[in-house]
């Protein structure tokens, strides 16, 4: 690429880099597709402050003035890139012309944005946030589609006229790897938010009944609480700087789903975070979650009985643990690495072109 000028994308969004998502399927991007050509300019329209303060209890005045400075900040012109690409939500609350954009180069997606979201706490805010229709006009308008997934692909295809996948990465090479011993207590981890940490529920009371007679397997359940106080189960702040050391200290990871539309999009970021670490992991068989735990790379359970026969299986065999952990790293390191999908990404960028337009 010596002497060609990169390609330079406004990549926009509602989510900081303290949300997985914007930086997992965005910001985390930006070095690697700088080695193919694309300058991608990262750039979220709220703060981590300020969205730290939409997802917690502060009153709604402080949580308007929020959304109304990521709008002022999504209209700022930028007449210098040539590419205008949207992850999931430009900003949080629709702004016309704005929100969804006129006009629209690519679109990411890596949830079922189209069904709306399912999340208890955001059914009261729907009709601000209007999350389905916005997707959908924002599928309708992007000349490229890029989804996470084919369950996200198929619905995505029956409004946008190109769709793609790229599906969801992770960096092994900047995450430790955990170090399998024989442990009296072995530690199950489970990394998400509080809003998906009612996915755990169905599993709760196999850990406690695994743990009844003595301690053998701790929780550790990091970024949401279950609402459970029990000497077997730990609940840990995430933090952007702390997690590679928490994802290392997990013997076995879990990744429970409940069999819905919205968990089939997925796009199985929990269970590439712990194969990342060398930690094995037992998941639902649902949509993504079962392609990565498939032959034999993970073990699948689907009721309370098959819960307990996976997690008894990996709690009593460190030798088992330890090569399903060697062997899911390297999985991951060929198949769902930056460093393999860049090229690809790359690619799609270049087809689109560049007009140095100023995309609104």
């Amino acid at each position: 690429m010596e002497g060609t000028a990169p390609l330079r994308i406004l990549g926009q969004t509602a989510y900081p880099r303290t949300a997985a998502s914007a930086r997992v399927r965005v910001a985390n991007y930006v070095p690697f597709l700088r080695e193919h050509g694309i300058a991608l300019d990262y750039r979220p329209t709220l703060s981590a402050e300020q969205y730290r303060l939409l997802t917690s209890e502060v009153s709604p005045a402080r949580k308007a003035a929020a959304v109304m400075s990521g709008a002022r900040h999504a209209v700022l012109r930028r007449p210098s890139h040539d590419l205008f690409l949207v992850h999931r939500l430009r900003l949080l609350s629709p702004l016309p012309g704005v929100d969804p954009p006129l006009r629209l180069d690519a679109y990411d997606l890596d949830d079922a944005l189209f069904l709306g979201s399912p999340a208890e706490a955001n059914l009261r805010f729907q009709w601000a946030k209007q999350e389905a229709r916005r997707c959908i006009a924002c599928l309708r308008r992007a000349r490229l589609v890029i989804a996470g997934n084919s369950f996200l692909a198929s619905h995505a295809a029956e409004h946008a006229r190109r769709v793609e996948v790229i599906p969801t990465c992770v960096n092994p090479a900047r995450q430790p790897l955990h170090d399998h011993r024989a442990a009296e207590v072995v530690t199950l981890g489970w990394i998400g938010s509080h809003t998906t940490s009612v996915y755990l529920k169905p599993i709760l009371p196999v850990l406690a009944a695994i743990n009844a007679n003595r301690l053998r397997a701790r929780m550790v359940v990091v970024g949401g609480d279950t609402g459970v106080r029990e000497p077997w189960i730990e609940h840990r702040a995430w933090s952007l700087e702390e997690e590679p050391a928490m994802l290392a200290s997990f013997d076995v990871g879990v990744m429970p789903l409940p069999e819905t539309d919205w968990a089939r999009g997925k796009c199985g970021y929990k269970i590439l975070q712990y194969f990342s670490a060398g930690v094995p992991a037992i998941a639902s068989p649902v949509g993504v979650a079962g392609e990565l735990t498939a032959d034999g790379r993970g073990l699948t359970a689907a009721t309370p009985g098959q819960w307990r026969t996976a997690l008894e299986q990996l709690i009593a065999g460190p030798g088992e643990r330890r090569e399903r952990g060697e062997a899911v790293r390297t999985f991951v390191e060929r198949h769902y690495s930056y460093q393999r999908w860049a090229p690809e990404l790359a690619e799609l960028f270049k087809s689109l072109g560049g007009s140095r337009l100023d995309r609104g």
